[in-house]
């Protein structure tokens, strides 16, 4: 049976490799969006994890990071100088965050930033964070200078002393940092908050300020304080962060969602077709089948046999370009299971469109068949 369902493919040759095609690049899109999906998942936790037991500040309804949050830097000073909320301010200190290239989605808010970070505050920001050539802390005299996150400096292409120009300055690069958990600190280049400020006409604001309890256990306390004394900004805790997180990862499931679903509609369709008119072409030789004591079953099978067959053929390469594609977003490569469930996405997506034509072949009349033309 499948050494007739492969002559049969063969014998329309092009149309099944068009199909086929179709399938692979179906299911390709299908593979896309679950590793984007997990990608955009994987970085927002790690994100978050890197705040635990801290308190975010920024203007109300900025999202993270806070490119459009505003924050007096008057503001910032006063906070960070209250000895009320039994802070840790080794690891406390404002930030301004510039955004200086858009995202390749619409949901995804930068591809390239600038933060500015004060010195001696860079380990707020970037934890044990490591330079993987020169150093990831500022020199106290210095302020045209650069640390650079890994996608940063890769866009840049630029080593440890050479210069990047950013927004029209000459910086000089003075590290490179490896690989960190913190999405934000990979595609960004660091600099001394006041060069920031200079940098992009922001003299005298921030976009937040980031806040460690010496007591973890005082988290919601001291964010309650600070509520309290600075209605208008918005206060938040690694839950509040989390509760965010899920709010703004909605649209861009749900858009890929809708883009999973569209590649299934296009699989299915492409399959039906292909095989309608496979069944027509066929329809005497059908005929002479079933004259000759084929049962429906046997004719079922068949035409059966032929979708899967086309479902595979399109579908395992299609899965297995989700593994470069993983690599390239620097996400976990898919495991056998998930590479399993992509490839039944489109064997699924063929017996759905195969039902019709392959009911449609059982039901042709020997004798009305041996007269078709």
């Amino acid at each position: 049976m499948v050494d007739v369902a492969f002559k049969n493919l063969w014998t329309r040759r092009t149309r099944s490799i068009l199909c086929i095609l179709a399938v692979m690049v179906s299911v390709y899109l299908n593979g896309s969006t679950a590793t984007m999906n997990k990608w955009m998942y994987e970085t927002m936790t790690t994100e978050l994890a890197r705040y635990m037991g801290k308190i975010y500040i920024q203007q109300d309804g900025s999202g993270y990071p806070p490119i459009e949050s505003s924050i007096p830097q008057a503001t910032a000073e006063a906070i960070l100088s209250r000895d009320d909320l039994g802070l840790n301010l080794e690891e406390s200190t404002s930030l301004l965050f510039v955004r200086t290239e858009r995202g390749m989605m619409p949901f995804l808010p930068a591809k390239a930033m600038v933060i500015g970070v004060p010195a001696g505050r860079e380990q707020v920001l970037m934890g044990n964070t490591e330079a993987i050539a020169g150093i990831n802390r500022f020199p106290e005299s210095i302020t045209d200078v650069a640390i650079l996150g890994e996608q940063s400096a890769a866009s840049y292409n630029v080593s440890v002393g050479q210069d990047v120009v950013v927004n029209g300055q000459i910086l000089r690069v003075i590290g490179i940092l490896k690989r960190s958990s913190m999405d934000s600190v990979n595609i960004s280049a660091l600099v001394p908050l006041s060069t920031a400020q200079h940098l992009f006409g922001r003299e005298g604001t921030v976009s937040a300020v980031l806040l460690t309890a010496k007591d973890v256990n005082r988290v919601e306390e001291i964010s309650a304080t600070i509520g309290q004394a600075y209605p208008l900004l918005e206060v938040t805790t690694q839950d509040d962060m989390q509760q965010e997180a899920q709010k703004v990862m909605r649209m861009p499931i749900l858009y890929m969602s809708m883009m999973s679903v569209t590649a299934f509609i296009v699989a299915v369709a492409v399959i039906m077709s292909t095989m309608v008119m496979a069944v027509m072409e066929r329809t005497r030789e059908i005929g002479t089948l079933r004259a000759l004591g084929a049962s429906k079953r046997l004719i079922l099978s068949t035409v059966l046999v032929e979708i899967l067959l086309l479902s595979l053929i399109g579908g395992i390469p299609g899965g297995l370009l989700s593994i470069p594609m993983a690599a390239l977003m620097k996400t976990t490569l898919p495991t056998p299971m998930q590479l399993a469930q992509i490839v039944f996405f489109a064997v699924l997506a063929g017996l759905v469109g195969g039902l019709y034509p392959a009911w449609q072949a059982t039901r042709v009349d020997p004798i009305e068949a041996l007269r078709y033309e």
